[in-house]
């Protein structure tokens, strides 16, 4: 009795090794696109403004004032910009009133007038996050108003 139940358990032994050999016919492996990868932050495209660097609020805040992208350009609205620097060896202090050629990457937001006489709060102000500072004039040229 154990002889033919040992052979009858090795028959199915067998019979499972078969099936599963012969199985299943594998997928066909689809040619799916790769996951997609994280988004990264969409890239601004540079910019180089050139405008007049000023004092901010703190001795670490600065201002590019009566910046424009074509300063050949007279009827091109100047812009006011919070500067904030994106490379760690920028020194603002040693630019500031001089008119300057900053490259980066600008906030496209709309400034916020304020009322007459007044200045537009620096946190109102659109932010330029500069890679680069070259030095165009020791003084400033006109100025926009704020």
């Amino acid at each position: 009795m154990k002889r033919t139940a040992l052979s009858l358990l090795g028959c199915l032994a067998v019979a499972s090794g078969l099936t599963f050999a012969q199985g299943t016919p594998p997928q066909q492996q689809q040619q799916q696109p790769p996951p997609p990868t994280p988004m990264q932050d969409k890239q601004k495209p540079d910019v180089t403004l050139t405008g007049c660097v000023t004092q901010g609020s703190s001795p670490t805040t600065f201002i590019l004032d009566n910046a424009r992208l074509n300063v050949d350009d007279r009827g091109e609205k100047g812009k006011i910009f919070l500067i904030v620097s994106a490379a760690e060896d920028l020194n603002l202090a040693k630019h500031l009133n001089h008119e300057v050629s900053v490259t980066g990457t600008a906030d496209q937001k709309t400034m916020v007038t304020p009322p007459a006489g007044q200045k537009v709060d620096e946190k109102d102000l659109p932010k330029l996050s500069a890679k680069s500072v070259i030095t165009v004039a020791d003084k400033c040229t006109t100025s926009s108003a704020k």
